[in-house]
């Protein structure tokens, strides 16, 4: 009887402690190890500074970005970028950088400050290209329809020329050589313009690389100074107002000077067209003088419309000649006036009012990003 009792109590201790013995040291393990991260890791951030700081800076590539350094890029932003910098006291430049996924170094693609031969040869790019290309839209359009105009009266001149070449008589001779000397005017016009549009490129301001690391890039931004705007502005006009920003004023003088060039060359075959047509007129006297004396009273009335006529030729000559004066005073005036313009001129420019912020706000770090504006 103790025997058969005892057995049924051993079987059921025996179950008991099988169901409630701890599970194996490696199963334990394994559902104590938390599963692996899904989320990868989040790209440097890469900041963007200038010396001084606080220069508002606007970067045109891929996207359109905006802010005042330093500020961070979003991981979006990579690829080539033009910047430009602007803001109270800094100058006007542009560049253009290079911005590689995150974790390599960001660098400096456009010409550092100082002469190079790139920078020569660049400047020696079709007259107002330069600028354009380097955000001096204006000022390269001014340059770029002078040289056009000019061109345009050097072979509108040659043609002329050419056809008085084929006339026979010493007038048609007179008047070839007024259109030779017109085409050489405009010959050298263009190719003034072409040098101020290589001289504006190279005084231009430029960005200089400071630093770069795979988190950030400092840029040495250069600042406005009166010495600045003044030498450049006796290079070129107007030069020392876009330095300083003050763009509408900067294409006003150049544009002034540009016309005012345009135009002495036009006054300059003024008076030797009217030079040719006082001498032909003289030619004109001294014949009706000598058929005075043959013919009597009726040579008489044609000695009077000769001297007429010399007469009128040579009001315009001088009328011509009063114009071209004027013409290569306005060259000179305007010159001195942007010149003293840029000496009394406000440097500092006040902040914008009322600004519009554009930023780039990336969804995912590795994915697409979305543009918000904003207007205060």
């Amino acid at each position: 009887m103790i025997r058969s009792w005892r057995l049924p109590l051993v079987v059921v201790v025996t179950a008991y402690l099988i169901t409630a013995s701890p599970t194996p040291t490696g199963a334990q393990t394994s559902s104590q190890t938390p599963p692996p991260s899904s989320e990868t890791p989040k790209p440097p951030i890469l900041t963007l500074f200038t010396t001084p700081e606080n220069a508002m800076l606007r970067l045109h590539g891929a996207s359109d970005l905006a802010g005042v350094t330093p500020f961070d890029l979003p991981p979006t932003a990579t690829g080539k970028y033009s910047v430009i910098s602007q803001g109270p006291g800094f100058a006007r430049t542009q560049g253009v950088i290079y911005l590689p996924p995150r974790g390599q170094l960001p660098f400096v693609i456009s010409e550092p400050p100082g002469v190079t031969p790139l920078l020569i040869l660049r400047g020696l790019n079709v007259p107002g290209v330069g600028d354009i290309s380097c955000g001096h839209e204006y000022r390269g359009v001014a340059l770029a329809t002078a040289a056009a105009g000019g061109t345009f009266g050097a072979i509108r001149s040659q043609l002329f020329y050419r056809d008085r070449l084929d006339e026979q008589g010493e007038y048609a001779a007179s008047r070839a050589e007024n259109y030779r000397d017109a085409r050489n005017a405009w010959l050298i016009y263009t190719g003034a313009v072409w040098g101020v549009s290589a001289i504006d490129y190279w005084i231009r301001p430029r960005f200089a690389m400071s630093e770069t690391t795979p988190s950030r890039l400092t840029l040495a931004v250069p600042k406005v100074s009166r010495g600045g705007a003044v030498w450049r502005s006796l290079l070129v006009a107007g030069a020392g107002q876009e330095y300083a920003g003050h763009r509408t004023r900067s294409l006003v003088w150049l544009s002034a000077v540009l016309f005012s060039g345009a135009g002495y060359v036009v006054g300059d075959y003024q008076v030797n067209y009217g030079q040719t047509q006082v001498d032909a007129a003289e030619e004109q006297v001294a014949y009706a003088l000598i058929e005075a004396d043959s013919l009597g009273p009726s040579g008489s009335s044609a000695l009077y419309d000769a001297q007429l006529q010399l007469q009128q030729a040579e009001g315009n000559l001088q009328a011509s000649e009063d114009v071209r004066q004027g013409f290569l005073i306005a060259i000179i005036g305007f010159h001195l006036l942007s010149l003293i313009d840029a000496s009394i001129m406000q440097i500092t420019l006040p902040a914008p009012t009322g600004p519009k912020i554009s930023a780039i706000v990336p969804i995912r770090p590795d994915g697409p990003a979305v543009a918000v504006s904003l207007r205060f």
